[in-house]
């Protein structure tokens, strides 16, 4: 069959109107389209705890947009409405008790302090009803389910197998498939791009390390930390940390297969692959404590090296001098103190951001 020039430019234009349909990320020419929006919402790893502003990977993203995809041709905005501690949903216990004890949940603290308050939930709600035109939003990065579930609780080899896979299946699917729906119906234009979380610890974490960190939390005198780091408190240091990496290898593959379920689903119900998962470039040979480790560690004194150290050593004390519930009771604000380790450094922040633009790069060719 012969098309005529005016037939095969009708079929091309209905063509590139599919394709700005489904994602809304590139302009007709690419370029004299309003600003490129993105919203980040999530807990402290899309956040970025312990990073300075222009070291975040959403920031790093933000570059790539608008220096090599766009060529300096559109304005890309963000708006961040992620932060340390946030849950995905606010637990109805923990709720109750910030309300009986007179605590304002809706106050927005500095994000490097992790309190589980505003929601991710509530952080989209919230960034829905500022946006004048939620349609055009392009882009959303967000994460959650660990601060549900909770570091220790992830960690512990003496937390129950059954009730921590069944807290992964609540938060990362269940809590999460309505997170998704909810998101992809307030910013019906959006891409939505999922992280994924990484294991913590694997065997060839550094067991000193583990420990030391520990101890600080604790405040345990320096000089006695011998105690624990000779070489035969060492061997019993080993056994537990076998425990704990078959923990996090445990939360690390079922969290991704119970996120990736419910993105299924969601994109499955919207007809498209509006929703992406993007895995945590982060593995066993580089999380916490190993030799090419690519999260934050304790440095000199025991003390993080994070580029945000400093604001929430005051910020911290702040926030838990003003709140009645705190989430780890005494040790709250040492904790916050001290949250950046085991969170992404300068360089894995930058391997976040590679795995993120290899996710997107296919929607802009």
């Amino acid at each position: 069959m012969n098309f005529s020039r005016r037939q095969f430019l009708k079929q091309l234009g209905a063509v590139a109107a599919l394709v700005l349909a489904d994602g809304n990320l590139v302009s007709a020419n690419g370029a004299d389209k309003s600003a490129f929006e993105i919203l980040v919402a999530g807990d402290s790893l899309v956040w970025g705890q312990g990073l300075s502003e222009e070291n975040k990977f959403y920031s790093l993203v933000k570059q790539w947009l608008e220096k090599e995809i766009f060529n300096g041709s559109r304005q890309v905005k963000l708006k961040v409405k992620a932060h340390s501690g946030a849950t995905v949903i606010m637990p109805p216990e923990e709720l109750e008790a910030h309300r009986q004890a007179g605590d304002d949940i809706g106050k927005i603290y500095c994000p490097e302090v992790n309190v589980s308050f505003p929601s991710i939930q509530n952080q989209i709600e919230l960034a829905a009803r500022e946006y004048e035109n939620r349609e055009g939003v392009d882009l959303i990065m967000l994460n959650g389910g660990i601060t549900n579930i909770g570091i220790a609780n992830t960690l512990n080899p003496f937390f129950s197998g059954k009730k921590f896979r069944r807290l992964i299946h609540q938060f990362c699917f269940q809590e999460m498939h309505k997170l998704l729906d909810q998101t992809a119906g307030f910013f019906p234009n959006a891409k939505i791009v999922v992280i994924g979380y990484f294991p913590i610890i694997s065997t060839k974490s550094k067991v000193n390390k583990i420990s030391r960190f520990i101890l600080k939390i604790i405040k345990f005198p320096c000089e006695l930390q011998f105690l624990v780091t000779n070489g035969i408190s060492k061997q019993f240091v080993k056994i537990l940390r076998k425990k704990m990496a078959k923990r996090s290898q445990i939360w690390f593959e079922e969290s991704n297969r119970e996120t990736i379920k419910a993105i299924d689903e969601i994109n499955s119900k919207l007809g498209s692959e509006r929703v992406i998962f993007v895995k945590s470039p982060i593995t066993s040979e580089t999380c916490y404590a190993t030799e090419k480790t690519l999260l934050w560690e304790p440095g000199k004194k025991n003390l993080p090296e994070d580029e945000k150290y400093g604001e929430r050593k005051k910020e911290c004390r702040k926030v838990f001098d003003e709140t009645k519930v705190d989430p780890y009771g005494k040790y709250s604000t040492r904790i916050c103190e001290l949250a950046a380790t085991a969170h992404p450094n300068i360089e894995g922040s930058k391997a976040f951001a590679e795995a993120v633009k290899k996710s997107l790069k296919p929607f802009f060719s």
